[in-house]
């Protein structure tokens, strides 16, 4: 009866060591393709963030942010009080006037591990006509942190920048 024990006990020891290599072979798998999805999500969200500057050079900065902000967006300007939710931040934007290009290229990014918020910082460039007609460019940083909307769509949460020094 021992010898019977000692088999059974080797096929369960056997069996054991099988479904452990089996789920390491699945966590394996799994670690990869969050990895991937993770990558992906990134390009999505700089690619998004790309598309946002585009739209605000065809459309003015005002119909950008409108369009690319969450609601419950929060604006934090350069020396200014900060500004929150979308429409008032779009207020603020058509009362600030039209006469000016605002583009941007992000620069980096990164996505949380549950792909559902990110960031995206870069260069943004301000164009405007000064007082003697000669178009004049300030240069400064931003910073993006993005959130997706209940559609799947990569929303700006809160927006911040502030001017290079001269």
């Amino acid at each position: 009866m021992n010898s019977k024990k000692g088999e059974i006990n080797k096929m369960n020891l056997k069996c054991m060591k099988i479904f452990l290599v089996f789920v390491c072979f699945l966590l394996m798998i799994q670690a990869c393709r969050s990895k991937t999805d993770l990558e992906k999500e990134l390009n999505n969200l700089m690619q998004t963030d790309l598309e946002f500057s585009q739209f605000s050079v065809e459309n003015g900065a005002a119909e950008a942010f409108k369009m690319y902000f969450m609601e419950n967006a929060v604006q934090l300007p350069s020396g200014q009080n900060p500004i929150l939710g979308r429409d008032k931040i779009y207020e603020d934007m058509l009362n600030a006037g039209t006469d000016y290009m605002l583009s941007w290229e992000p620069q980096d990014g990164e996505t949380s591990s549950s792909g559902d918020m990110g960031y995206t910082w870069g260069i943004y460039t301000l164009s405007f006509q000064g007082e003697s007609g000669e178009i004049k460019t300030q240069k400064g940083k931003y910073l993006n942190v993005w959130k997706k909307d209940n559609q799947g769509n990569w929303r700006v949460i809160v927006d911040m920048g502030n001017q290079n020094p001269n």
